[in-house]
């Protein structure tokens, strides 16, 4: 993983998906997903600090595993808001949802690993705790209510 400026206040971490960094002050960031694992959350972590920075929030764009899996570590070390759109809400909370909905039921072992099954995390709703300077617009389609930043 390795940390890239694109903007005055905008960075990313390359990652299998990308994480986006958004400085609200001289040492506070909101991170935008936090990659597919806790081992993913961790290095975000570590990066992070070696910028002399805090998580002070996290923006899921949306619910699949790849984009919500380093968020209970984060949240757990930084004690960090994260916020995300009406049902991606909710199977942030809930990841079960996901394999469920994908399978059609309470889904089989197999199913329920990494790759789909997320740590549950505690979220916000996106609307009205967005930090100053940040938009968002829904983007449904890839996943019911998938969220961009309007300012990328």
């Amino acid at each position: 993983m390795e940390l890239v400026k694109v903007g005055e206040r905008t960075y990313y971490i390359k990652n299998a998906t990308n994480i986006g960094v958004y400085k609200i002050d001289d040492s506070n960031v909101y991170l935008i997903d936090t990659g597919n694992d806790k081992d993913a959350g961790k290095k975000i972590l570590k990066i992070i600090a070696e910028q002399g920075w805090n998580v002070k929030g996290v923006i899921n764009t949306h619910s699949n595993a790849d984009h919500i899996g380093g968020n209970k570590v984060i949240q757990d070390r930084t004690n960090c808001t994260i916020l995300a759109n009406y049902i991606e809400k909710t199977f942030t909370e809930f990841p079960i949802l996901e394999s469920s909905f994908l399978y059609g039921g309470y889904p089989f072992k197999d199913i329920r690993n990494k790759f789909l099954l997320a740590k549950e995390s505690v979220v916000m709703p996106i609307q009205n705790n967005l930090p100053s300077g940040l938009e968002y617009f829904t983007l449904k389609g890839h996943f019911f209510d998938m969220c961009r930043n309007k300012n990328k």
